[in-house]
């Protein structure tokens, strides 16, 4: 970097980033005024000085008695001085024990050797070697490896049958593999020892299982090993162990405890006294018929919980009294059979309703049918269905009502797939779930489903309707009387009224259906001698609650009515005669003829097509007041109780 003062000074700075020791020696700066001045120059020096930094290390290893070298080497400057630790001690040279050499390569490197003479055990371990200088320090971790013989020291013997003892020990290798051990005894007040057979013992073992030994006697125990060094000294167990006069073999007697619908408990009765401090532990089984699963019980209780285990069905228990010391378990108990109870069940199959009407009879039911589970876990008892429903209709007020119909519940036995609920509504969502119950005594998974019952007409039509003659501007007109009428069946489209001209002497009676007879026009039905029906009236559900006229001339004319196709003038099928063309469709309400009887019936149009009709309306003649006589009680009452039979009758052949 070349700056320049305003005396004219020039000066230069040479800055060395990331610095090694490569950077380290003399650097000359050289200046000249012009291309042709003098050359002017100067020296500068760079000292490269560093914390120590361990760059090699090495392990040794060597016999007991004999010498191994440990070594390391650090770089740093100021030249770093070296130190050896043991256990957070400094290591000081000992002419019979160590010696300390250091080597200075260069002026920043320095190597230390460490030898240790007359290797002893506690030489064995890891080593410290520290390097310091001004400004810093570094530590290299040196293992020193001691190899001997193994030290083997026989911890506990305890003896599990009348035959065999178990060996528990620890062993010393010396930083050698244990190759092999050697097992010998004394039995009894006998002074010689015997090599017992150890091929079964293997290398990497701590205990074992001696056998074949004599009933109720007592072994002197003693132990060694070896490994490539050398064989060990023997270890001998501080006492004599007597095997037992008896074998522990307990075979305990298996109950079941408790089931639930996923989980046994298994019992079993205590060892007798003398056995208890001989089992430690029990093995307990189950068999599902595919799989066998086994686990060690070491609660101090003899009760083991089988849980997470499948409902409704069948196992197989077993418990065996096992040794933590041979590891070796008595043999099984009896097989102890258990199953679990029923579980909740999957649901039920292929769920369907379907929403029925008959429409003679006013008569609505729901037929329901469903298959068996296919996941039942356990035995199926019986199936609970329930129904609820949900209506949205105009009440007599034209306002939007929202209601949910009582629901039902009905309960069939297993045996069943299919169940019905009859005199429901019209003009209803239903929907319907069905459970299946076990043994479990609780519902299943739910399963739904779900049918719409069809709209029909308004209830009570057949006395719904009334007319009676009156005189308006010097003619003779009916005038009809429209209640309101429900629309919890369907949302009414409009209302027909369908007036017809009787011949001399005829009556209602003589009449074809309602359904049946030929609709025609005002002008074909006053055209002849004979009879004729024809549309007076198409009127909205505004003039429900009102009176309207018949015979007036006039016809309402009421808007909205083309919405339903069912509301157009004739709009039935085959139901009409050919009328001249230019006036077949059209609906008027013309004048009265004084000299005839007039009948009338109305046809409430629902939304959907749906027709109800009223029955035919008394004969009257224009100008003519008929007294009402009223019905006694006695014909009401056995008239309502004709329509109740017949509805029971209906329903009957309906089941």
């Amino acid at each position: 970097e070349v700056s320049k003062t305003s005396e004219g000074v020039v000066s230069s700075q040479l800055v060395v980033s990331d610095i090694s020791w490569e950077d380290e020696g003399g650097y000359s700066c050289r200046a000249r005024d012009g291309n042709e001045g003098r050359i002017e120059k100067n020296k500068a020096t760079i000292a490269v000085q560093a914390k120590p930094v361990n760059v090699g290390k090495e392990s040794g290893s060597g016999n007991v008695s004999q010498t191994l070298e440990l070594s390391c080497q650090f770089e740093g400057k100021p030249l770093p001085i070296v130190s050896w630790l043991l256990h957070g001690k400094v290591i000081t040279e000992d002419p019979e024990k160590y010696e300390i050499t250091e080597d200075n390569i260069s002026d920043k490197t320095v190597n230390s050797l460490l030898k240790i003479l007359n290797l002893e055990h506690k030489d064995n371990g890891t080593y410290l070697c520290h390097g310091k200088n001004a400004h810093n320090s570094d530590t290299a971790i040196v293992d020193a490896f001691v190899f001997d013989s193994p030290a083997v020291q026989v911890d506990h013997i305890v003896a599990v049958s009348s035959t065999k003892l178990f060996i528990n020990w620890t062993v010393t290798s010396w930083n050698l593999p244990v190759t092999g051990y050697i097992l010998s005894f004394r039995e009894g007040d006998t002074n010689a020892w015997k090599y017992h057979m150890v091929s079964q013992i293997n290398a990497g073992s701590t205990s074992y299982l001696m056998a074949n030994l004599s009933a109720n006697t007592p072994y002197t125990i003693k132990m060694a090993a070896k490994n490539d060094h050398g064989t060990g000294e023997f270890n001998t167990y501080h006492a004599s162990v007597n095997t037992l006069d008896f074998d522990p073999i307990f075979i305990p007697e298996v109950s079941i405890k408790g089931i639930t619908k996923n989980s046994i408990s298994v019992g079993w009765n205590d060892p007798p006294e003398k056995f208890k401090e001989h089992i430690h532990f029990y093995r307990a089984s189950k068999d599902d018929g595919e799989h066998v699963t086994e686990v060690l019980h070491t609660l101090p209780y003899p009760l083991h919980l089988w849980g997470e285990l499948k409902s409704a069905s069948s196992y197989k228990f077993t418990v065996s009294a096992c040794n933590e010391y041979s590891g070796e378990c008595s043999p099984p108990s009896e097989v102890m059979p258990g199953k679990t109870y029923d579980g909740l069940s999957g649901p039920p199959a292929d769920v369907v309703m379907s929403c029925r009407s008959d429409n003679i009879s006013d008569f609505h039911w729901v037929d329901v049918k469903w298959q068996d589970p296919q996941n039942p876990n356990g035995n199926i008892e019986f199936y609970n269905i329930e129904l609820t429903g949900r209506a949205r209709y105009y009440d007599d007020k034209r306002k939007m009502k929202v209601i949910n119909v009582d629901s039902q519940t009905k309960t069939e036995d297993s045996n069943s797939i299919m169940t019905r609920f009859d005199f429901l509504e019209a003009n209803t969502n239903y929907s319907v779930r069905v459970c299946a119950v076990t043994g479990s005594k609780e519902c299943g998974a739910w399963r739904a489903a779900t049918c719409s019952m069809p709209v029909m007409p308004p209830a009570g039509l057949a006395q719904a309707f009334t007319w009676y003659s009156v005189e308006k501007d010097e003619k003779n007109i009916f005038k009809l009387s429209i209640p309101r009428l429900s629309e919890r069946n369907g949302e009414i489209c409009c209302i027909k009224v369908i007036v017809v001209r009787l011949s001399s002497g005829q009556s209602a009676k003589d009449l074809p259906s309602q359904t049946e007879i030929p609709i025609t026009n005002y002008a074909a039905a006053h055209s002849a001698e004979g009879s004729g029906a024809y549309v007076a009236e198409i009127i909205t559900t505004v003039y429900m609650g009102r009176e309207i006229e018949i015979g007036d001339g006039k016809s309402i004319g009421a808007i909205g009515v083309a919405r339903c196709s069912a509301c157009l003038p004739y709009g039935r099928d085959k139901r009409f005669t050919d009328p001249e063309p230019e006036g077949a469709n059209k609906v008027e309400d013309g004048f009265l003829d004084d000299s005839r009887n007039y009948t009338s019936f109305v046809e409430v149009v629902v939304e959907g097509g749906v027709i109800g009709r009223s029955p035919y309306l008394e004969p009257k003649r224009p100008g003519v007041v008929v007294k009402d006589i009223s019905p006694s009680p006695n014909t009401v009452l056995v008239s309502v109780l004709g329509i109740l039979a017949g509805l029971v009758l209906v329903a009957l052949i309906l089941m």
